[in-house]
């Protein structure tokens, strides 16, 4: 079984391989499209409590050259299979953040 949270863990630290789609880095990614939704909201209105709040509990600001699979790309978001190593996560993040 893959250890979800070791994987989403590793979103932070890891550094990315070559890929012919990768994630840029420096945007945020969340395990629902609703959490994801909430960290926009949140760095629009410059919350720090909330982004920090979201930032321990299911979103991240991943690393650039994450290798990834575009699993919906929609108007300013996408969902996202980021790969680290033999293990992946789904994540929504802007669509900005691909590359």
């Amino acid at each position: 079984m893959i250890n979800k949270k070791t994987v989403f863990v590793s979103l932070l630290i890891a550094s990315g391989t070559a890929s012919a789609e990768q994630l840029k880095g420096g945007y945020p990614g969340c395990i629902s499209e609703d959490l994801f939704d909430q960290m926009v909201s949140a760095l629009v209105k410059k919350d720090d409590r909330a982004v920090g709040y979201l930032l321990k509990n299911g979103c991240v600001m991943a690393k650039s050259g994450l290798p990834i699979t575009v699993l919906d790309r929609g108007w300013g978001t996408s969902k996202v299979r980021v790969y680290i190593g033999d293990q992946s996560v789904v994540l929504w993040t802007n669509s900005e953040n691909i590359q």
